[in-house]
């Protein structure tokens, strides 16, 4: 439960930076102006990750990102240090990482709610982030606008605390034989 000396934005903090969270949303955006949407389910632990959704399985340990496209049998796996692609492939990791590209620029309420505005504070390939946090510190929206000036949409259906999992957890478990196409970029 929420302390009342916590704004939304505090809480939200401390709950990304302590321990594990899931979350699951549904997210848009246009892609040289094809809208792409999907849905994501991500679980972020410190530095760490799993996403799922559209077909893609994306595994982070901290060090190297692996990227799963199981129908077509290719993977990918890439040092994550200064990796900005990973958010085009998953939108909703930007909501746990605003402290870290972003710096709020203002706030303002509406209704119950409360609407903070990021600008970026690291070159992310993203210049600005709106997001909108119920009272109690549960993600609504988010919108990030592109360099480009184009867009990302993501609307959160779920925030929530979740067990730690084990290092091993946010690596692939499985084998990719000579059937697969692997490039690894590390």
């Amino acid at each position: 439960m929420q302390s009342f000396a916590q704004t939304p934005l505090e809480y939200l903090r401390k709950m990304f930076s302590s321990g594990a969270v899931t979350i699951e949303a549904e997210y848009e955006m246009l892609v040289q102006q094809v809208p792409v949407t999907g849905i994501s389910e991500l679980l972020v632990q410190s530095d760490k990750y799993t996403m799922k959704g559209n077909g893609l399985e994306v595994y982070c340990n901290g060090e190297d990102v692996w990227t799963i496209d199981e129908s077509s049998r290719e993977v990918v796996i890439e040092p994550c240090d200064g990796m900005y692609d990973v958010y085009a492939v998953n939108p909703v990791l930007l909501l746990a990482d605003l402290d870290v590209f972003f710096e709020m620029k203002s706030q303002k309420r509406i209704g119950n709610d409360t609407e903070y505005v990021f600008e970026a504070a690291k070159d992310c390939g993203i210049s600005q982030a709106v997001v909108l946090l119920a009272a109690d510190g549960s993600i609504i929206t988010g919108k990030f606008i592109l360099q480009d000036g184009s867009a990302v949409f993501v609307k959160v259906k779920s925030l929530k605390k979740t067990e730690e999992r084990n290092s091993s957890f946010f690596s692939p478990s499985r084998k990719f034989g000579s059937d697969w196409v692997v490039t690894d970029l590390r």
